[in-house]
């Protein structure tokens, strides 16, 4: 009986193998633009940082002062967004001049921001900088955590530099959708486009934009809270459907979750990612849509 019960191991563990071999052998047959220039590794910004980039802090001013990495700016995510007409939406670029300047920040540093909040409000930072032109930021994956475990040391004091001033530049419309063009998806849908919705299951399930696909944000994240690789971001979008030349939407609540997915597409080297800013807030509000039809729950994702 334990011979034949190896036997069944040995023939589930090859089987398991050539999976995972077919599938990481298939996403090179993709069309995915150049991956990278997204995310860097703890290590990665360490050495950055040592050269000359500059760690930002995205974390709210109280949580910076209890604890944060050493010569880290802080600019809590918070500054760059207005809560009107709903919660968390893109800031104009005044505001984000004035905000960036004051603490010291020109359009042509090298910015490594990081946070305490699983990659949402580094990459919310990175989206709303790259709306006005600005590709000189990364996130760093894992945030605080992962930069402590790398080696990192933590002060309570406060990094202050020099005033400076920041240019924004033009908006980048391609990165961002409005109410209107997600109405229009849906009355004449394009098989090239998909909205994703990046929410928990539950919000899934009491309702979404109709058609959406559901992919909750912390599937691209490892247990450790740091981004997947670029290779297993690919096998979990390419093994809904998600193919690197479509158009895809992003949206969550209020589009923060959804741009820690558009950090991990872009990086990933999906080509056409683009956030709606007015997020489920927005369209519950205006559209009062009914719950999805269907009601299964999502498939087991490892995020070992």
């Amino acid at each position: 009986m334990k011979g034949r019960e190896q036997v069944k191991k040995t023939v589930l563990l090859i089987t398991l193998v050539l999976m995972i071999t077919v599938m990481l052998s298939g996403c090179g047959s993709f069309d995915f633009a150049e991956t990278g220039g997204y995310i860097v590794t703890p290590k990665e910004a360490l050495e950055m940082a040592g050269n000359g980039a500059i760690l930002i802090d995205a974390q709210s001013a109280a949580d910076y002062g209890l604890a944060h990495i050493e010569g880290a700016v802080n600019i809590p995510m918070s500054e760059l967004v207005v809560n009107e007409p709903y919660a968390n939406m893109l800031a104009g670029s005044s505001q984000i001049e004035q905000c960036l300047g004051a603490a010291g920040i020109t359009e042509n540093d090298m910015l490594l921001v990081y946070d305490n909040s699983s990659n949402m409000a580094a990459a919310r930072v990175q989206w709303t900088l790259n709306m006005y032109g600005n590709f000189n930021v990364r996130v760093v994956s894992g945030g605080i955590n992962a930069l402590k475990d790398a080696g990192a040391k933590t002060t309570m004091a406060a990094v202050e530099l020099p005033e400076a001033e920041y240019k924004a530049g033009d908006t980048q419309k391609n990165l961002i959708v409005t109410l209107d063009y997600i109405k229009s998806q849906l009355n004449m849908p394009d098989e090239n486009t998909v909205i994703i919705d990046t929410r928990s299951f539950e919000e899934y399930r009491a309702g979404t934009i109709p058609g959406s696909v559901h992919i909750e944000y912390i599937w691209n994240n490892y247990a450790t809270g740091e981004y997947k690789s670029v290779r297993d971001i690919q096998i979990t979008y390419l093994d809904k459907g998600i193919m690197p030349e479509m158009k895809l939407i992003l949206f969550c609540k209020t589009s923060v979750r959804a741009a820690q997915t558009y950090t991990a597409l872009k990086n990933a080297g999906y080509r056409d990612v683009r956030i709606y800013d007015g997020a489920w807030l927005e369209y519950e509000d205006v559209e009062n849509p009914a719950p999805p039809s269907e009601d299964t729950p999502p498939e087991p994702q490892d995020a070992s």
